[in-house]
C-alpha cells in the first residue's frame, strides 16, 4: 500500500509539471496574441519547431542543459523553474494530505478544487509579472473551479453572487473614474475579470477585506519601488499579484482577521 501511494504521489506531481508546461505556453502565446490551441512550440531565438522529446517537462531542460538543440541559445529559466515548482507543490500537497488528519476533514474533491484553484492563480500571477496580462483562459478555469467548489460546499449561493456584484461594480467604477481623472486606466480589465472567481470563492463580506488588503499591500509595495528608484510615477505595475496575495490571506485567515478587527472595535 505504501509503494502504491508513492507511485500515485509521483504521477500526481508529474501531471502538475505537464500542466505547468501547458500553462507556460498559454501565457507566452497569449502575450504574443497567438493561439495556444494549435501550432507547435518554437524556439524564441531561432524559431525552429521544438520536437516532442525536447518538450518533456523538467527532463528535456536538464538533458539539453537549458539550451536550444538547434541554435544553442539559452532557454528561459522560468519554464524549468515553474515546472519544478509545480512538481514540488504536487508532492507537498499529496504528502500533507496523507500525513495531516486536519486536511482530511474536508472532502477530497473540495480540497483538490481549492488546490487547483491556487495552482492556476500561481500562473495568473506569473503571467501578470512577466507580461502585464491575465489570460482569459485562466479566468475561465478559475470560474469553473470556484463554481464546482461552491457546489461541493453545499452553501448558499446568494452571498458569493453578492460578492461578485460588489467587486465588479467597485472595480468598474474605479476603472472608469480613474480613466476620466488620470486620462489613463488605473488597472487592467484582466484584474477586473480575475476578481470574479476570487470574489465568488471568498463570498460576502470577506471580499471587502480582500480588496482592502490588496490596495494596502499594493500601495506599500509601490512606495518601496518608488523610494528605491526601481519604478517611476506613471509606470505600469502588475496588480494581479496583490489581488492574489490578498485573496490567499483572506481565504486562510479571513475569519481570524474579522474577529480581531471587531474585537478591537468593540
Amino acid at each position: 500500500m505504501f509503494f502504491f501511494e508513492l507511485v500515485l504521489i509521483f504521477f500526481f506531481a508529474l501531471f502538475l509539471s505537464f500542466l505547468a508546461s501547458f500553462f507556460n505556453v498559454v501565457i507566452f502565446r497569449t502575450a504574443k496574441e497567438e493561439s495556444f490551441v494549435k501550432g507547435r512550440s518554437k524556439c524564441e531565438s531561432c524559431h525552429q519547431q521544438i520536437a516532442w522529446y525536447d518538450n518533456v517537462p523538467l527532463l528535456s531542460f536538464l538533458l539539453l542543459r537549458g539550451k536550444c538543440r538547434h541554435c544553442h541559445k539559452k532557454i528561459a529559466r522560468i519554464y524549468f523553474l515553474s515546472e519544478l515548482l509545480a512538481f514540488v507543490l504536487g508532492l507537498t500537497f499529496a504528502v500533507a494530505y496523507l500525513q495531516l488528519p486536519s486536511l482530511q476533514l474536508l472532502p477530497i474533491q473540495q480540497l483538490m478544487l481549492y488546490f487547483l484553484f491556487t495552482f492556476v492563480l500561481l500562473f495568473a500571477l506569473l503571467a501578470d509579472l512577466q507580461y502585464l496580462i491575465v489570460p482569459d483562459f485562466f479566468v475561465a478555469l478559475l470560474i469553473i473551479l470556484a463554481v464546482l467548489a461552491q457546489l461541493f460546499s453545499g452553501e448558499n449561493w446568494l452571498l458569493p453572487i453578492l460578492a461578485v456584484l460588489f467587486s465588479s461594480v467597485f472595480f468598474y467604477a474605479l476603472y472608469f473614474s480613474a480613466s476620466k481623472i488620470l486620462h489613463k486606466p488605473a488597472l487592467g480589465f484582466g484584474d477586473i475579470k480575475l476578481m470574479i472567481p476570487l470574489a465568488f470563492l471568498l463570498s460576502w463580506p470577506k471580499v471587502i477585506l480582500s480588496i482592502f488588503l490588496a490596495f494596502i499591500i499594493g500601495g506599500i509595495f509601490a512606495m518601496l519601488l518608488l523610494l528605491t528608484g526601481k519604478k517611476k510615477i506613471g509606470q505600469a505595475l502588475p496588480f494581479a499579484p496583490f489581488l492574489i496575495v490578498a485573496f490567499l490571506i483572506t481565504f486562510v485567515f479571513g475569519e481570524a482577521i474579522w474577529q480581531w478587527y471587531f474585537g478591537f472595535l468593540f
